[in-house]
């Protein structure tokens, strides 16, 4: 019997969630993605003319750099990130992008990400987000083994921070 959770939280991103991303916010030429998985991300950006660099710790087939653990990183190589991160690593996850100094970096989570005292002094208070990008109608994530049916009952939406806001978090519709 297969596990409810991938080991390692391959959910590939749908194509649609990062066109939306990218019809709002604009980027360096060089997008770092960490956590490529198969590459659903990082073909979208190449579709919108960016270059992105690709890393993963596992290999799921892509072709990009594996064995990277980006919380393991002390140096970043461009400074725009785009990724949908393990969902059980994602405040480390931007924790660490912070800390690297990453000019722009946007995170795709579930909207329940935005809950909870612990994450909120941990992160939001000290590191609020400039943007909160809403998607109105769900999306369907699937784990990274299995083939996509249905459609989405979670709540997602894309956290975009930029380096040294201090402007409150504002929200926006995808």
């Amino acid at each position: 019997m297969k596990s409810l959770r991938q080991k390692d939280d391959f959910y590939p991103t749908p194509p649609e969630a990062t066109k939306a991303l990218l019809a709002v916010e604009q980027f360096d030429s060089h997008v770092w993605e960490p956590a490529a998985g198969n590459g659903a991300i990082c073909k979208v950006l190449i579709d919108s003319d960016y270059m992105p660099i690709a890393s993963d710790l596992n290999d799921y087939g892509y072709g990009c750099d594996t064995g990277i653990d980006f919380l393991m990183t002390t140096e970043r190589p461009c400074d725009s990130l785009v990724t949908n991160p393990p969902y059980r690593l994602a405040d480390q996850f931007i924790l660490h992008a912070i800390n690297l100094g990453m000019r722009k970096h946007a995170w795709l989570v579930r909207l329940p990400f935005l809950e909870g005292s612990k994450r909120y002094d941990m992160l939001f208070k000290h590191h609020p987000p400039r943007w909160v990008w809403v998607f109105s109608k769900r999306l369907t994530i699937w784990r990274g083994d299995e083939e996509a049916t249905g459609s989405g009952t979670t709540a997602y939406c894309w956290l975009v921070w930029e380096n040294q806001n201090t402007m409150p978090p504002k929200v926006g519709w995808l």
